[in-house]
């Protein structure tokens, strides 16, 4: 097996048992903050004082968060480009679904890993692998 039939393999087998969709799979919001943003992809910006920047991959700003945690939020949920996301009020809430969420895609790396280790023992081209497995589910995490 080649390593981009591995990726074939992996990214079907994720596919057919549905991936999880953030925020809607990871929370329940029930009062939340409407933030409009444009349908790009959302990447983590430089830290000022504690605050984030949020930034399309173009390098413009779309949103200063209070912390780490939020701008995370806002990038996971901004995954689907629809140009709204729903930030809740509560930073529990917030954590909450960032630690869940967080855990999923590290158990699903974890497989990938455990995969890629029984195929291709004496390989180091997992980082690459798993970002391209990562980039075709449409995966991140920071």
């Amino acid at each position: 097996m080649s390593e981009k039939d591995f990726i074939n393999k992996w990214t079907k087998l994720l596919n057919s048992e549905g991936i999880k969709k953030f925020p809607n799979d990871f929370s329940e919001i029930k009062d939340y903050i409407l933030i409009e943003t444009p349908k790009q992809t959302l990447m983590l910006g430089k830290e000022f004082f504690g605050a984030y920047e949020v930034l399309t991959t173009s390098g413009e700003s779309v949103y200063q968060a209070a912390d780490l945690n939020e701008a995370k939020y806002i990038i996971y949920s901004g995954r689907n480009r629809s140009g709204r996301i729903y930030l809740p009020v509560l930073k529990d809430a917030i954590t909450s679904a960032i630690k869940k969420y967080e855990a999923y895609v590290d158990s699903v790396l974890s497989r990938i890993e455990m995969g890629f280790k029984k195929e291709f023992p004496d390989s180091k081209n997992f980082l690459v692998v798993s970002n391209e497995i990562f980039k075709i589910l449409n995966l991140i995490r920071y």
